[in-house]
């Protein structure tokens, strides 16, 4: 079954962070500090859609109904990203394995920033990364460096995904129906990415 796609055209705040796993261990009596790096990390998203009415708002509403709370996934294409044009289409020219933050990849046209975003799999296996420096092609091939590290292997031949980058996610609370006057639709999503 494909996972369901949420419709764009109506996100009207949006904010992102990436959570690691992290923890701090600190003395009482000393003040000193122990950091445990777990070495995980996800996306997470909170955003508001536009004020809807009507069959749209109905429609809407259903997508969230049906996602079943917790149960359900989703794809957000984020509306935030910028995708530059002419980049050709690069595709991963090494096997990396899981747990690695760096891909050496070839088909470039273009390059881009650090800060920019890519999308690795499709479906159930769709994952969102951001550069961490800047990607200079070299004829047209370049080593990427990106957060968070890879969930999987990724073989050779592997593309990239720039032409609206999306990630994985699964609501972290059911989604209201705030119904106003004139039948305007408010919704609040708050959602992590789902691993």
């Amino acid at each position: 079954m494909a996972i369901p796609v949420l419709p764009l055209t109506l996100v009207s705040f949006l904010e992102r962070r990436l959570v690691t796993s992290i923890a701090e261990a600190r003395s009482p009596f000393t003040g000193t500090s122990q950091i445990q790096d777990w070495g995980a990390s996800w996306w997470e998203y909170q955003f508001e859609m536009a004020v809807t009415q009507g069959a749209k708002a109905r429609r809407l509403s259903a997508f969230f109904t049906a996602l079943g709370g917790l149960r359900g996934r989703f794809l957000f294409p984020d509306p935030s990203i910028e995708v530059p044009v002419g980049l050709g289409n690069p595709y991963v020219t090494e096997a990396q394995v899981s747990g690695a933050s760096n891909l050496r990849t070839a088909g470039w046209g273009l390059g881009l920033r650090a800060g920019d975003f890519f999308q690795l799999g499709s479906d159930a296996t769709t994952r969102l990364y951001q550069l961490t420096e800047d990607v200079t092609p070299l004829g047209s091939e370049a080593t990427l460096e990106f957060i968070p590290q890879l969930r999987a292997s990724v073989p050779v031949g592997t593309l990239l995904g720039l032409n609206a980058p999306s990630v994985l996610l699964r609501l972290t609370a059911p989604v209201p129906s705030v119904i106003g006057r004139a039948d305007q639709y408010r919704f609040t999503i708050s959602a992590r990415e789902a691993l």
